[in-house]
């Protein structure tokens, strides 16, 4: 009898161990790396776009903004942000969107992803369609 506790007890530690090595972190990234430093570099009225795609890279997302009434609040959420400016109709503008997001958890067993902490980074960047000159940028950064 002491021999089967014995090794039941011991089996039991094995399933412990096992579904420990099973849980792994990991992390799941979409988009690229925001460069906070380059974000001070933007200077309203004088930034180009072709300084923007050599700072950034392309965008992940362009909004042709003509003639559409919205906030960047719309885009993201960001009262601060949305704060700054409101685009009215007919200006001429474009947004781009660089988004980056990070989900840090653990793989379960099975597949299971079980996030632990997500962030998550926004920049937005106002561009005259004619000139190609920054007009506003807003960058709001989240964690959860």
């Amino acid at each position: 009898m002491r021999r089967i506790i014995f090794i039941m007890s011991r089996l039991a530690l094995v399933l412990i161990f096992n579904s420990f090595l099973l849980s792994c972190v990991t992390t799941h990234v979409k988009g690229s790396r925001i460069d906070e430093l380059a974000i001070k570099k933007i200077e309203v009225g004088k930034t180009n776009r072709s300084d923007v795609l050599k700072m950034f890279g392309a965008p992940d997302k362009i909004i042709d903004a003509g003639g559409v009434v919205t906030s960047k609040s719309a885009v993201t959420g960001d009262v601060d942000i949305a704060a700054k400016q409101e685009i009215a109709v007919g200006k001429n503008q474009e947004i781009y969107i660089y988004e980056y997001e990070e989900k840090v958890g653990l793989v379960h067993g099975g597949g299971y992803f079980e996030v632990r902490e997500e962030k998550k980074n926004t920049l937005m960047i106002w561009i005259d369609k004619d000139t190609g000159i920054v007009q506003d940028y807003g960058y709001k950064k989240e964690i959860k």
